[in-house]
């Protein structure tokens, strides 16, 4: 049986969560698009700027996202590297195997997630009031 490397995980398990976040994050890569893609596709046709322009527009949120995401993964790299993976952020206690096989870069567990996601909630709304 494989020793554990990190509490609660397996050196084998820790491998495979490892295997997963390099394989999403050369996904990831692949999948985003260059600035030098979008000048190549620029229109002379001013009817199908608005158009254009909008595609640009999620074209540059999608790849906001995926960079948070890259950073992220990239994170969980090297919190495996530290033998800390698997760890929430917030309470020091382990994340359950079942939501790091849902989300291997997950940095919190369920409980702090959620508190987590309360307050942004609630920073979000008090934000609006003002």
């Amino acid at each position: 049986m494989a020793t554990t490397t990190i509490e609660g995980l397996s050196k084998a398990q820790v491998k495979k969560f490892r295997e997963q976040l390099l394989a999403k994050a050369e996904e990831i890569r692949g999948g985003m698009r260059t600035g030098e893609t979008l000048n190549n596709e620029r229109t002379a046709d001013p009817d199908d700027l608005a158009v254009q322009s909008h595609e640009e527009w999620i074209f540059l949120n999608r790849n906001s996202i995926d960079t948070m995401l890259l950073r992220e993964i990239q994170e969980s790299l090297l919190r495996i590297d530290a033998g800390s993976y698997g760890l929430c952020l917030e309470c020091e206690e382990p994340i359950s195997q079942k939501r790091l096989t849902a989300i291997p870069w997950a940095r919190h567990c369920v409980a702090c997630q959620e508190e987590l996601a309360a307050q942004e909630e609630e920073n979000r709304l008090a934000e609006r009031r003002r």
